[in-house]
């Protein structure tokens, strides 16, 4: 009687404690999700604000800022007059700019791909004297800050009568350290009995490299290009140094001019931020599975 007594004692105990762990778990879990939510809304009320601002008018803009307030985040005139006003810019409608930027970003992000898949398979499978010195050579090149390497590229594309040309956009950036690391990365992952099969089948070196091995390497070429992507359709400082002209002018620079000595188009500013982060918006929401994965099977961190 008494051992029956104390084990049913120890069971109320038991169910006690599983109780406590539970709603210890939840509590848990509900933190992270209420911390994940505030970080949600620091990164994400900056950009309704400027969706907000490019659907006000000019003296709405700055109006409803102190103290914050449902009108702060929602337009009490809507219009889409800074939409219109791009339409209507001199020498050239926005739409020029964003289709120079689209057509240099596609350009780098095309070429990067080629150039920086082949020199990663090199790196990767081929063995030569000084291999990994000049794979490291490489990699360090990615410390080097932009600011120091701009004035003898700009020199140089001056020697190649490249200013204000397309080319200057698109040539210096093809190749990529961090893509040949990313790359690299992946290809070692990939065992070599896929290419020695495809060998003994008949296919020659580059064979093995078109046929089997880029296939496989999908989702680390996809992470590499939106890199790439984004890299060149952010990029403002070069652009603005070596091809400032309206003709050639990138969307970033084209942004920038809005802010001038006389006035500070606000407006139009914000209507053509919204545009200009739409590209990258939605390729990452479509391409956001395969960047993960590439980033995670290559090894970078």
């Amino acid at each position: 009687m008494a051992s029956s007594a104390h084990a049913g004692a120890v069971i109320p105990a038991r169910g006690i404690r599983l109780e406590a762990l539970v709603i210890r778990r939840a509590a848990v879990r509900a933190s992270r999700y209420a911390l994940m939510l505030v970080l949600a809304l620091f990164f994400l009320l900056p950009y309704a604000w400027m969706v907000s601002g490019s659907l006000r008018t000019q003296n709405e803009i700055f109006a409803n800022l102190q103290p914050l307030s449902v009108w702060t985040f929602v337009p009490k005139q809507w219009t889409l007059a800074s939409f219109q006003a791009l339409l209507q810019l001199e020498p050239f409608p926005f739409t020029h700019y964003l289709w120079n930027s689209l057509f240099v970003a596609v350009s780098v992000t095309v070429v990067s791909l080629i150039v920086n898949s082949f020199a990663a398979y090199v790196f990767a499978r081929i063995k030569f004297p000084g291999r990994d010195v000049l794979f490291i050579a490489f990699l360090a090149a990615m410390v080097i800050p932009f600011e120091i390497l701009a004035i003898p590229l700009y020199i140089e594309m001056r020697i190649f009568r490249w200013v204000d040309t397309y080319q200057a956009l698109i040539v210096p950036f093809v190749a990529s350290p961090v893509g040949m690391f990313l790359l690299r990365q992946f290809f070692l992952g990939l065992p070599r009995e896929l290419e020695d099969a495809a060998r003994i089948d008949g296919c020659s070196l580059f064979g093995a490299f078109w046929r089997v091995v880029l296939p496989n390497a999908t989702p680390a070429l996809i992470a590499f290009g939106l890199i790439r992507f984004q890299f060149s359709w952010d990029s403002f400082i070069w652009p603005l140094i070596v091809a400032p002209s309206p003709p050639v002018r990138v969307i970033q620079v084209a942004i920038a001019s809005f802010d001038s000595d006389q006035v500070v188009r606000w407006d139009l500013i914000f209507a053509a931020a919204v545009i200009a982060s739409l590209p990258i918006v939605l390729l990452f929401a479509f391409l956001q599975r395969y960047y993960v994965q590439g980033v995670v099977t290559s090894g970078l961190k």
